[in-house]
């Protein structure tokens, strides 16, 4: 039997340099940085669950397609006046597949 919990956790392959960026974000109304979600006693209470899924959901975007900028130009990052943060020209990429797409069909 396989140790999942042993294997998940080998700093060789998964540093934990990167859980600590935001460990002490206060999540409970009174940092703004989770706004979406509310505050307060009407917070939403699938706070928790919904982090974990958008960092799932991410990572396992990434992991099953590359993303690349057309050409070589770098992203430009100029912004628009707006009632949201919106970018001045749209961010254009190129998606593919890691996966060989014979694949997907077998």
């Amino acid at each position: 039997m396989l140790n999942l919990y042993k294997i998940h956790r080998d700093p060789r392959v998964w540093p934990e340099r990167f859980l600590t960026t935001h460990k002490d974000v206060d999540v409970r109304g009174q940092n703004f940085e989770f706004i979406p979600f509310g505050s307060g006693r009407r917070m939403c209470p699938g706070i928790s669950m919904a982090v974990q899924v958008v960092g799932l959901t991410l990572a396992s975007f990434l992991y099953a397609f590359n993303v690349q900028m057309p050409g070589d130009k770098a992203v430009d990052m100029e912004e628009a006046i707006g009632l949201t943060n919106i970018k001045a020209t749209p961010l254009e990429v190129l998606i593919t597949s890691r996966v060989p797409e014979h694949i997907y069909y077998e």
